[in-house]
């Protein structure tokens, strides 16, 4: 029985594929979006990026 999911193209074949492919593209990974800090930090630096909870900012004004 053949696996129906098996394709030479991502697998370890034993046949050559026919013609000119290129498997081995360089893909550049792509980051997501940066979304809105949401966390309970009120001013800091998480990783080297600055990130502040603006609602606990506004709240704390007087203190920070």
């Amino acid at each position: 029985m053949v696996n129906p999911r098996w394709r030479p193209e991502i697998a370890n074949s034993r046949v050559p594929l026919k013609g000119p492919h290129n498997i081995t593209k360089a893909v550049k990974p792509t980051l997501p979006q940066a979304e809105e800090y949401i966390g309970t930090h009120i001013k800091s630096d998480l990783g080297g990026k600055k990130v502040s909870n603006k609602s606990y900012e506004k709240y704390y004004k007087g203190m920070i």
